[in-house]
C-alpha cells in the first residue's frame, strides 16, 4: 500500500477552496474560541480581509513546501507576526489544530491520513514563521 500524502492535502485543498466562505468562517469560529489569547487577538480585526490573508497565506505556504524557498509575502506575514504582533510560537499549534478540527467537521472525506497531509504540507511554513529571525545577519558563503 502506497500513500500520497500530495493527493491527499490536493483533494481536501480543493474542497477547502470550492467551499472557502463557509470553511474560513468555521475556521475562524474555531480558533478564536480555541483560547482566550487568540480572541484577544482577534478582538478588533477585519475578518472578511483576514479569511482573505490567510486564504493567500495558505497558497504561499504550499508554495514553500514545494520550493523550499521563502517569497516576500512570506517573509512578510511573518515579520508580521512575529515584530508587529508579537505571536507566542505556541500559537502555532493551536492554529494547525483548530484548522484540522475544522476539517475534521468540515470536509466530507476526512481522515487521520487527510489531516496528516495537510500537517505535512504546513509544516515547513509554519516552522518557518515559527523560527525566522529576519532581523539576523545572513551568513556569508565561503
Amino acid at each position: 500500500m502506497e500513500l500520497d500524502f500530495n493527493e491527499l492535502f490536493n483533494d481536501s485543498y480543493e474542497y477547502v477552496l470550492n467551499n472557502s466562505d463557509e470553511f474560513f468562517d468555521r475556521f475562524y469560529l474555531n480558533f478564536i474560541n480555541s483560547s482566550p489569547l487568540v480572541k484577544a487577538a482577534f478582538h478588533n480585526t477585519n475578518m472578511d480581509n483576514q479569511k482573505r490573508m490567510l486564504k493567500t497565506a495558505i497558497t504561499h505556504m504550499v508554495i514553500f513546501f514545494t520550493s523550499k524557498k521563502a517569497n516576500q509575502y512570506l517573509i512578510t506575514i511573518a515579520a508580521m507576526h512575529k515584530d508587529n504582533h508579537g505571536i507566542n510560537i505556541k500559537l502555532y499549534e493551536t492554529f494547525i489544530s483548530s484548522l484540522i478540527d475544522t476539517l475534521e467537521e468540515f470536509d466530507p472525506k476526512f481522515n487521520n491520513q487527510t489531516a496528516v497531509a495537510w500537517r505535512i504540507t504546513l509544516a515547513p511554513g509554519i516552522e518557518f514563521m515559527k523560527h525566522i529571525n529576519l532581523k539576523e545577519p545572513a551568513l556569508k558563503r565561503l
